[in-house]
């Protein structure tokens, strides 16, 4: 009975405030989305060729409620077991397709620090080697700004919990300094009790005690506003000598740029990524995650303000075995709204 009487007290103090803060919260609501439609044809030795018809459709909720606090969600289709793509393959007959809660996340904001929790935006500063783009990772993240020169990332994610061992989990942190042509960022990334509650191995060797602690540098630079670089280091500092090869297989480089000219826009990449370097599960899925180097061509043409198609062709083979490659091309019809 105190209870209760303490809660009608509470409701009664928050009623009046509750009208003011949901009309702020209902006339703050933005909407927004995009739709891509992919052909996608893949060539790769010992398994057979493949032709997709795909599409991803991603639709984004967002409102401030205050002047410190935001809220937020995306939902997207794709499957419930794939952290790396919304991609809906079009087949099963007709069948009907899922959507599911690709993102929800709380925002707080107050001066230079951002508090975000929930399954956000990858909160990183990064390429697709260490993280594909698709990658909305769970937990809590914090993060100091200081002016437009440096920024400073904590985090603590979520990867498996699990009741009959310890449970998987991501603590990272990074840093960063821009100028005017050049950025520099630094991370650490531990990876605790992953191995055993990895969801798929996807290139990495779990072998011979390896774990996942990661040191990445990433260098990028703004030659024009229409031209810019990138180049990336990382190194698995948990690694040990693979059975398989007798070597860690703990590093990996990549390098890359994008040109923009006019309605065209043009990127290049080139990487080397060894089995144990980074966390498979979480890497470029287009690329073939770890263990994989090669190289991806890209093209894109601007036919409206919100319409754009792009051609993508990916080269690519087995880090520790050259005779395993794989030649991809996608052709994308992209929508934004």
């Amino acid at each position: 009975m105190k209870f209760l009487k303490v809660l009608l007290i509470l409701l009664a103090l928050a009623m009046p405030h509750f009208p003011s803060v949901a009309g702020n919260a209902v006339d703050n609501l933005n909407f927004s989305g995009d739709l891509r439609l992919r052909y996608e044809y893949r060539d790769q030795d010992n398994v057979m060729n493949r032709g997709r018809a795909r599409f991803r459709l991603r639709f984004n909720v967002k409102t401030k409620i205050d002047d410190n606090w935001s809220v937020g969600f995306r939902l997207a289709s794709g499957s419930n077991n794939d952290p790396t793509s919304t991609n809906q393959s079009m087949d099963d007959n007709f069948t009907e397709k899922s959507i599911w809660i690709d993102r929800v996340y709380a925002v707080y904001k107050q001066g230079y620090f951002t508090f975000t929790g929930g399954k956000m935006a990858n909160p990183f500063v990064s390429t697709n080697i260490i993280w594909d783009k698709d990658i909305n990772p769970e937990g809590a993240a914090e993060q100091w700004f200081f002016g437009k020169t440096g920024y400073v990332t904590l985090s603590q994610m979520v990867l498996n919990e699990n009741s009959a061992e310890s449970d998987a989990y991501l603590v990272a942190v990074q840093g960063g300094l821009k100028f005017r042509y050049f950025s520099f960022n630094l991370a650490w990334y531990s990876f605790n009790n992953y191995v055993e509650n990895a969801p798929a191995a996807r290139g990495n060797l779990f072998e011979n005690g390896t774990e996942y602690t990661l040191i990445d540098f990433l260098v990028k630079a703004h030659a024009t506003d229409n031209l810019s670089f990138w180049a990336e280091y990382v190194r698995n500092t948990n690694a040990n000598d693979t059975i398989s090869t007798g070597n860690k297989e703990n590093t990996a480089i990549g390098i890359g740029f994008s040109y923009r000219y006019e309605d065209w826009k043009f990127k290049a990449k080139y990487a080397d990524i060894e089995p144990n370097a980074v966390a498979g599960a979480f890497s470029d899925s287009d690329f073939g995650y770890a263990n994989r180097k090669g190289l991806k061509l890209a093209v894109e043409r601007r036919l409206r303000k919100r319409v754009a198609f792009e051609v993508a062709f990916f080269d690519t083979k087995q880090s520790t075995d050259s005779e395993n490659s794989a030649k991809t091309v996608q052709f994308d019809l992209k929508f934004k709204f």
